[in-house]
């Protein structure tokens, strides 16, 4: 490898760390203050960096902003579905979801919290994030009903339950249980949530042989 290529793969290592830190920092303080209060300055402050290279690899809080809800969506939305779900089917699937979403609230809190921080902001005004959260909503819901659905040619769903209601219940569930944690939680037990409707979901899956 010549020089050349080695200060290249150097100078792109720093870039990717340089976002990522800056990714972080940005999800970190809109679940801790919100998208208003955010600002680029706090955000290099944060991260460790300036506020003239937040400027110069962003260009504007917006467009940060979109980075960020791109790179997370991919991590918890509905682009980490066919990995989080491998051949789950019918109500499996949504206690698949169930699962990893506990695993992520446990071993990456600040981030899943900085993720449903920016899909409540989404209920403001915000052009660049109004639209984006709710086709991320609807495209979650359409691709987990799908997985649910399949449950009915494997054998993972009781006959009668319906998979585009089962899934609207258990998102809209999820949703609310996530609102009350950011709102209170000191007084809302997030895994202990996740649990209770995992328990009421397994009652809806395959039945059981003895049936």
């Amino acid at each position: 490898m010549t020089g050349v290529d080695r200060t290249g793969n150097k100078q792109s290592e720093r870039s990717n760390l340089s976002t990522r830190r800056l990714l972080q920092a940005t999800a970190e303080l809109i679940a801790e203050v919100g998208y208003d209060r955010t600002t680029l300055a706090e955000i290099g402050k944060r991260a460790g960096y300036s506020h003239g290279m937040v400027s110069r690899r962003f260009g504007s809080k917006s467009a940060l902003v979109e980075a960020l809800i791109t790179r997370l969506s991919e991590r918890f939305g509905h682009r980490q579905l066919p990995q989080t779900l491998a051949h789950s089917t019918g109500i499996d699937a949504l206690l698949a979801v169930i699962e990893e979403i506990g695993k992520d609230a446990s071993n990456s809190t600040q981030s899943i919290r900085g993720f449903y921080a920016l899909l409540f902001e989404g209920l403001k005004p915000i052009p660049e994030l109004h639209g984006f959260v709710a086709d991320l909503h609807a495209d979650y819901i359409e691709s987990l009903t799908q997985q649910v659905a399949r449950g009915r040619q494997t054998g993972r769903l009781r006959d009668g339950v319906d998979p585009a209601e089962i899934t609207e219940l258990a998102v809209n569930a999820l949703r609310g249980l996530a609102y009350r944690w950011m709102l209170d939680e000191d007084r809302v037990d997030f895994a202990g949530g996740l649990t209770s409707l995992a328990r009421q979901l397994a009652l809806l899956g395959a039945p059981d042989e003895r049936d």
